[in-house]
């Protein structure tokens, strides 16, 4: 960490992850131990996924997430010279909150009422229309049994967590694991066993959650959001 070269001369408005109000929060109930960072740790300010039993949390999943990670001052510091950290390791405490208003950096420009949708890959935040679809990959594909296979990619990338949608297409199929494709062409694993002729298949980068924005912001910004309402 270098020398500090500038001040702000007044506070910040608000602080990635931290309560935007006093209005009532709840939080998940953990499994029979207490709720844990998974392998690789969980980011403060994003949304998580809570495995089966309820024990560890994560920023990838499938479907909705369970909650939002708050910033209660839980993360560390592990690498050498860093000056902050929002990460909080594995095999620590997470508490996630399913209602609540929190401050989150928001990935897109969005304004007040539309929807938070939550990033299926890491948990970042995004804003869009209530129902919106956000893609993150456009294919041609069919899918015998478990095994979609694409012959062609028209944009995007695949990845693990994505819900794929098209004619055809089971609701609420998923991407599951990798096979003989590793983000394009290729054989890939989905949740629900079918079958589908070759058409176009979109991929879900995102979810959408119980979140409001709640004031209009620029890309990259600071947002209130709120499951209560706008």
């Amino acid at each position: 960490m270098g020398f500090q070269t500038a001040i702000n001369q007044y506070p910040a408005p608000g602080v990635e992850g931290r309560f935007a109000s006093a209005n009532p929060r709840a939080s998940v109930v953990a499994g029979d131990t207490a709720l844990l960072a998974a392998t690789g740790g969980v980011i403060v300010g994003r949304f998580a996924w809570t495995n089966s039993a309820d024990t560890t949390a994560t920023n990838t999943g499938t479907g909705a997430p369970n909650g939002f990670v708050a910033n209660e001052l839980q993360a560390f510091i592990q690498t050498f010279g860093d000056g902050s950290s929002l990460t909080i390791p594995a095999g620590r405490n997470v508490t996630l909150f399913n209602q609540g208003d929190f401050w989150v950096r928001i990935a897109n420009a969005c304004t007040k009422g539309q929807k938070v949708f939550a990033s299926l890959a890491d948990g970042r935040a995004s804003a869009a229309a209530a129902g919106a679809t956000i893609a993150a990959a456009s294919v041609t594909a069919s899918i015998s049994g478990t095994t979609m296979t694409v012959s062609a990619v028209g944009s995007g990338t695949l990845v693990v967590g994505q819900e794929i949608s098209g004619t055809g297409v089971t609701d609420g199929t998923y991407i599951t694991a990798l096979g003989t494709g590793t983000g394009g062409t290729g054989t890939y694993t989905v949740s629900s066993s079918q079958t589908v002729s070759s058409t176009t298949i979109t991929a879900s980068a995102s979810v959408e959650t119980k979140w409001y924005i709640t004031q209009p912001v620029a890309a990259g910004e600071l947002v209130k959001i709120s499951s209560w309402g706008y």
